[in-house]
């Protein structure tokens, strides 16, 4: 029931137009090892870019496995197996206690208990760390990150962004604490559009691949800043750099698994912010999933995105939309849940929200069935014959206990206007609000084992120790 935002044709000529830019155009790319591992294969340095061969990018597609398991303490998910999946976003600066609060900065207090709100929420599969602590050293913040997820669900936890190779070590050792010498998580690194794989990201990018890990290349071009203003030509740039990502991986460890990542955004070119709530975002990711499918490779793009700074009706319209495109177009993970101000802060009651929207766009996925029982010809006649209504038919209760009609957390519970205003007329974010109390008053992650804790709190340790900071 997948729907094609472009033909067919269309997604050849990305596809081939990126195979252009990455052999007649080159990236920036300055690791040593490498530079050899590529120019060993028929890359051409030329002057300070490296050009890959079409034939090698190729070649290396054909390695990467079509599904991708991810998984957690108490479950699992299996991306490309043709099941939507939902994460939150990652990595918010700020966090807003109650709606029309003043935002404070995040602490590792908020990044636990977020992961256990997350835990909670039926719609959401994965956790990604959600907040960015400021209340440890810059040094420790993406370990810090990981540690409290880890420690705070029992769901499938994706690696937060890695910005060095050191840092990408402790995660994976904290990841064998964990989930044993084999774990199924996910990591990401972000290439610097346009075209730009300097510094670390090369060495981040072979450590993952070698440790076995799922790798998500995470750049993220803007339309008309870091990408062309073209729609076409940003979905050519960035599919090269998800390419050249792959072709690294895969030379490092053939046969890693690597989950296709879309994350092109717009540009206000008028005051230079970027615009998370315009329908191209859900446009973009839409086209995204079908260049990704094309490939074979498991995707995952932006989901909830909207432009605004409160919860609003714009914020509605705005997450439904961009959340819904990309998966009717068949997207195996959406982000998004929680995200605020694109990006910059979140809130408990905003991941409520949002885990009903999903909940929604899910029943819409689903469908309905069309056959002889659900055709309900006999059932009409016996309505007609008797009571002329469907409440006391068989019929009615078997389709309402198979979910035949939705129902979601924050929908009204009052049965009429003089109900809901005696009800003290709440608002969905007051709703979203107390169920987030609800949940976060009741809802308990098992804690890990005490060795498995001991052992985090060595690896936090000794990474302190060896930045030079306090812990």
């Amino acid at each position: 029931m997948f729907f094609s935002y472009l033909a067919q044709e269309d997604i050849q000529a990305v596809h081939q137009a990126s195979l252009r830019v990455l052999a007649e155009v080159g990236i920036l790319l300055d690791d040593p090892e490498a530079r050899s591992i590529l120019m060993d294969h028929g890359a051409q340095a030329r002057r300070d870019l490296l050009c890959l061969p079409a034939q090698l990018v190729e070649d290396c597609l054909q390695r990467c496995p079509p599904v991708v398991l991810l998984r957690g303490r108490g479950s699992q998910v299996e991306l490309g197996s043709g099941k939507l999946f939902v994460h939150n976003m990652g990595g918010a600066r700020d966090v807003q206690d109650h709606p029309g609060a003043d935002l404070r900065p995040a602490a590792s207090s908020d990044v636990a208990q977020s992961a256990r709100l997350l835990d909670a929420l039926s719609n959401v599969d994965t956790v990604t760390p959600l907040y960015t602590p400021r209340d440890v050293p810059g040094e420790l913040m993406v370990l810090t990150m990981f540690d409290q997820t880890l420690r705070s669900t029992l769901k499938p936890v994706n690696g937060p962004g890695v910005r060095n190779v050191q840092e990408a070590r402790w995660l994976i050792e904290m990841m064998k604490v964990v989930f044993g010498d084999h774990p199924a998580v996910s990591m990401g690194a972000s290439p610097v559009s346009p075209l730009n794989f300097t510094g670390d990201l090369p060495q981040v990018m072979f450590a993952v691949a070698r440790a076995g890990l799922p790798f998500g290349p995470l750049p993220c071009p803007s339309v008309g800043a870091t990408a062309p203003m073209s729609l076409a030509g940003a979905l050519v740039q960035q599919n090269a750099e998800v390419l050249a990502s792959l072709v690294l991986v895969q030379l490092a460890a053939p046969g890693a698994p690597l989950v296709y990542c879309g994350r092109l955004s717009v540009l206000n070119m008028r005051s230079g912010a970027p615009i998370w709530g315009n329908p191209e975002v859900g446009m973009m990711s839409a086209a995204t999933v079908q260049l990704a499918h094309y490939y074979h490779l498991p995707v995952n793009v932006y989901g909830l995105a909207d432009s605004g700074y409160a919860a609003d009706m714009q914020g509605g319209y705005e997450r439904a939309i961009n959340a819904l495109v990309p998966a009717l177009a068949g997207a195996d993970e959406l982000s998004g849940v929680g995200e605020m101000a694109g990006g910059v802060c979140s809130a408990n009651y905003q991941m409520v929200i949002d885990d009903d929207i999903f909940g929604m766009l899910r029943r819409i996925l689903r469908g309905f069935q069309v056959d002889e029982h659900s055709l309900a010809v006999d059932v009409i006649a016996h309505a007609m014959a008797t009571s002329h209504n469907f409440l006391a038919e068989k019929h009615s209760r078997h389709y309402l206990r198979q979910g035949e009609v939705w129902s979601g957390r924050l929908g009204l519970h009052e049965s009429g206007w003089d109900q809901w205003r005696d009800a003290g007329s709440p608002t969905v974010l007051q709703r979203a609000q107390a169920a987030s109390q609800e949940i976060l008053a009741t809802h308990q992650v098992p804690p890990l084992p005490l060795e498995q804790a001991r052992a985090l709190d060595e690896i936090m340790s000794a990474a302190a120790r060896q930045a030079g900071v306090a812990r």
